[in-house]
Parts: C-alpha cells; structure tokens; sequence
C-alpha cells in the first residue's frame, strides 16, 4: 500500500493542490503532506484554502506529531517538513536550493524512511526543487507522478522533473487526486504493466566527497553527496543544492559580484576625475593627466561590465518573454 504521499508546488501551486484535494476520497489510507513555496511572512492560510473543497481534513503540520491517515499536512511558512519513522518533523533548518520550506528535503527524507511506501508528487513551479528528490522515491521503490507541464501555470519544475526521473504517471492536475486515491487503496506495488521507468535500488548507502566548490550561501566547503540515486551538493552547516540549483546559484553569485565590481568601478572613476579636476585647478598639470587617464580606464572597464550585464538582462528578459507567450506565469 503507498500511504505516504508527499506533494510539491510552487508558482501557481494552490491552485493545483486545491484541484488535487477535492479529488480525495473521504477514506483515504494515505498522509498526505504538501510543501509549497511561500513567503517567510506568509500567514499560512493554505490549510484554510484547501479547508473549503476538500472531503479530507488540511492542518499545518506541527513538529513531533504522530503521522496519522486521512489527513493534509502542510508546512508552515519558513520551515522545513520532514518525515521520520512514524512522526512529523518541522524545523527552520538550513536552505535547500534555497528555499525553505524545500521539496527536495521532505520527498528525501520520505523517501528514506518510507521506500516503496510513498508516492511523491511534483507540481507547477519555477526552476527545480524536487526533481532530485523526486529521484530518491523513484529510486527507493516509491511512485513518481509529475503534472503535465502542458497543463502547469508555470512548466519549469514539472519539465525539469521530467529530464531527471522518468514517472511513473504524467497526468494532468485534475486526474492526479483520483490517482492517488487508487494507489492509496492497492495493496502493495502496482503492477508491472502499469509502471515504466527507473529501478528501485535498495538500500540508501550515503556516499559524501569533498570538492573544491564553496558554498552560494555561506562559503564554507561543499561535498558531493550520493544517497539513493540522487546527487546534491551540501556544506558543512547543512545548506544543500541539486546539481541545477548549484548551477544557478553559482550563476547569482557571478551576477552579484559583477555588479558590486561595476559599482566600485563607477565610484573609482568618480573619484580619479575629481583628483584630476582638483589638480587642475591648482595647475598641477602632470597629477592632472595621471588622474585623468585613471578615470578613463576605470569608465572603459565599468563600460564593459555594464554592456555585458545590461546585456544578459536583456537576453533574460526575452527568453522569459519568451515563455510568458506559451504559457500563462501565475505565482501563488
């Protein structure tokens, strides 16, 4: 029987778990527990929306609760929901992927304790937090279902979910409560022929090596973790990345550094050209020029930092409009 179902949203992600949950049937035999991407200062009024539609009761998830069926567990604003044996955990734990609450945590850690249990779900969303975690269920025996990305507010967490693991299911949002109501109910796996895609491998043997990255976050010293089939990367304090959301978070950081490096050019060059319109007026012709030409060059330099950034904002901006032309962007 899969009763354990972890389910993860982003942008436009109410709206799809809303769908989902009046779908459940009254006697699920299954927990469910959802991670949406919110605001740290949201007023977690989740369990409230899905309160409205569905026959199966929504509560935040409360930290060392017993783990019950038939019930939505949500995790707060700001805090992450985990699964240990047989109880709830929710903690304000370091980032992963940068958000906290993280899919990738709570579908890890069902994926962990629960194996072949649990069915994980990854919905409408920006960039990638689930995919790798979506990986560790597949890999431990669970089911994989992602929502249609053709059907998804935003395509980017279903599509990249896709490239990693191939899913047990790709439904639409509307046929995904019903298909959890059917597995939640089957005793056992679900049949050879209704399944395709990766193995389960047992066992969750964790494999830790160090590299030379540094941290996006804190800049302390990163390994490579290998748990189940899924790659991140995580530092000493516990931040922890997929091997894309690395990948982006390395890209912010050169984009940070390249505009405190423009600024401080700018400022330097602000600053020769005064020197040198001071030896000016003092007739200091020789200190003149010196100033002068440092001045220039710091305004070459901060001009070609500036093309390149206003550039790749430009060439950013038409990618995403781009997509805003096929698709409908709603962020929850």
């Amino acid at each position: 029987m899969h009763d354990i179902v972890v389910i993860g949203a982003s942008a436009g992600g109410v709206e799809a778990l809303t769908t989902i949950a009046r779908q459940f049937s009254p006697s699920l035999k299954a927990a469910v527990f959802v991670v949406v991407h919110v605001s740290p200062d949201s007023a977690g009024l989740l369990p409230a929306i899905l309160n409205r539609t569905s026959p199966v009761p929504a509560r935040q998830a409360e930290d060392g609760a017993a783990i019950e069926p038939g019930n939505i567990y949500v995790a707060p604003p700001d805090r992450h929901l985990m699964l240990e044996p047989g109880e709830i955990r929710v903690t304000r734990g370091p980032r992963h992927n940068r958000h906290r609450p993280a899919i990738d945590l709570l579908f890890r850690t069902a994926a962990r304790h629960y194996g072949s249990r649990v069915v994980g779900v990854v919905l409408t969303g920006f960039l990638d937090d689930g995919s790798s975690g979506l990986l560790a269920i597949k890999n431990a025996g669970g089911i994989a279902i992602v929502q249609d990305p053709a059907d998804a507010a935003v395509a980017a967490m279903p599509r990249n979910a896709l490239q990693q693991v191939q899913p047990d299911y790709c439904v639409p949002a509307s046929q995904i409560g019903d298909l959890i109501n059917q597995l939640a109910s089957k005793e056992g796996r679900p049949m050879v022929a209704e399944l395709k895609g990766n193995k389960a491998q047992e066992g969750s043997e964790q494999k830790r090596n160090q590299t030379a990255f540094t941290c996006p976050d804190c800049h302390g010293t990163i390994w490579e973790v290998e748990e189940n089939g899924e790659l991140r990367f995580e530092c000493r304090v516990g931040h922890a990345y997929s091997p894309e959301g690395m990948g982006n978070a390395n890209q912010e950081d050169v984009e940070r550094s390249l505009w405190i490096a423009l600024r401080t050019l700018e400022e330097s060059a602000a600053l020769e050209q005064r020197l040198a319109d001071l030896a000016a007026d003092r007739n200091r012709h020789s200190a003149h020029e010196f100033y002068r030409q440092k001045a220039q060059q710091r305004k070459q330099h901060a001009a070609i930092i500036r093309d390149f950034l206003v550039g790749s904002t430009r060439r950013g901006n038409e990618v995403n409009g781009d997509k805003g032309s096929r698709q409908l962007e709603r962020v929850s």
